[in-house]
């Protein structure tokens, strides 16, 4: 495929400066009816690939743990960010609903300011350190930056009052999981062979999980989105797999997984004064375009844009590091997946407007607006 020659790249940058210039005007965004100074909030991300905005560009690992060079990023982006996408991402469209600017990625040595929050999001990152051989930031890594972040917002707000007033009405997004699913299958398909082997594992990464909310919790964190994993075994890459038992198990893994999230959630709201979640229903929203496509503007569904191999499902997207060099397919907004493990640009808007203001089929018990726009006091 043919790429802007470097003139319309400059040209399209200084565009896009215009309009992050406009976009600063929403940094004193402030909730109804309440005065800014009593009601600032951040938006803080945690996660993995599916959030990642560039903090992988500044890890030491392989051209496989990146996602910042061409084709990447070419629906919306001058030059590529780091985005496992053609374009924007989850956290882009809900900080813009929220009239928020982009969050730049926390290993970005440019940026030190955190008033409107900061994106964790590692591109392999895994809830249990032994899911990933990748360089990523785990998620104890991920939560370890945030203290950093924490402590800094306390200093520069110079008020533990407003402090604790920020920190408890900011959001805080969980998208991980999708890598602890898929990892044990690497070893052996029959290593869940019944529902209570897929329940022990799942809780054992919960466990997990809810360590990481209380501790944010603990430094003053109140609202929680949590997204649940999607059907794994419908990724182009395990459909490459061709195996049945591994597409049947790994999409069991992932139902069972999200249940006992959706409890643990239910549970912490009983333990922990002040508590308030958005369970975000993954698995639900994929499987509905994945049955029914042209319902919702797909023509395809098992196959990524962008790979090689069958389904493009092998992971080499501009990469070439296969044997069969990767293929680009001619129109985005058909597809579903964009690479072999990532979505499109068009399935994540599609996705976000939901999160944002959707129906509990997708997000309970309150939409991410409603998070956004509810009252949380400092309880303990």
């Amino acid at each position: 495929m043919k790429f802007p020659n470097l003139g319309i790249c400059f040209f399209f940058f200084f565009i896009l400066f215009d309009i992050a210039a406009a976009q600063s005007a929403f940094l004193k965004i402030q909730l109804p009816n309440v005065p800014l100074s009593e009601k600032r909030f951040g938006f803080f991300i945690f996660g993995n690939s599916f959030v990642d905005a560039g903090n992988n560009n500044y890890l030491n690992g392989t051209i496989r743990t990146r996602s910042n060079f061409p084709p990447y990023g070419e629906s919306f982006f001058p030059i590529p960010t780091g985005r496992y996408c053609d374009g924007r991402i989850i956290p882009d469209f809900l900080a813009e609903y929220a009239g928020m600017p982009f969050l730049p990625p926390f290993l970005d040595p440019n940026n030190s300011n955190y008033m409107n929050g900061v994106n964790f999001g590692s591109g392999g990152a895994p809830i249990l350190p032994e899911s990933t051989n990748e360089t990523a930031l785990s998620l104890q890594t991920q939560i370890e930056f945030f203290k950093i972040v924490e402590k800094s917002i306390r200093k520069d707000m110079g008020n533990e009052t407003l402090s604790q007033t920020f920190l408890s009405n900011s959001v805080f997004l969980f998208n991980i999981g999708g890598g602890d699913i898929l990892h044990p299958f690497e070893s052996s398909f029959d290593i869940f062979n019944t529902i209570e082997s897929q329940e022990q594992y799942a809780n054992m990464v919960i466990n997990n999980m809810t360590i990481a909310l209380k501790e944010i919790y603990n430094l003053g964190g109140r609202k929680f989105g949590v997204l649940g994993v999607l059907p794994s075994g419908y990724l182009p890459s395990s459909r490459l797999a061709k195996n049945e038992e591994f597409i049947q198990k790994s999409n069991s893994l992932s139902k069972v997984y999200n249940k006992l999230l959706l409890i643990a959630l239910q549970k912490l709201v009983k333990q922990l004064k002040g508590f308030k979640y958005s369970y975000v229903d993954a698995y639900n929203f994929f499987m509905q375009r994945i049955q029914n496509p042209t319902k919702y503007g797909f023509k395809v569904v098992d196959t990524a844009c962008c790979g090689s191999d069958e389904f493009r499902g092998s992971y080499n997207c501009g990469r070439n590091t296969g044997t069969i060099p990767f293929s680009h397919c001619k129109n985005i907004s058909d597809y579903l997946f964009y690479d072999s493990y990532h979505p499109t640009e068009k399935a994540y808007e599609q996705f976000a407007k939901l999160i944002w203001s959707g129906g509990v089929d997708i997000v309970k018990p309150y939409s991410f607006k409603q998070l956004f726009q509810s009252d949380s006091t400092f309880g303990v």
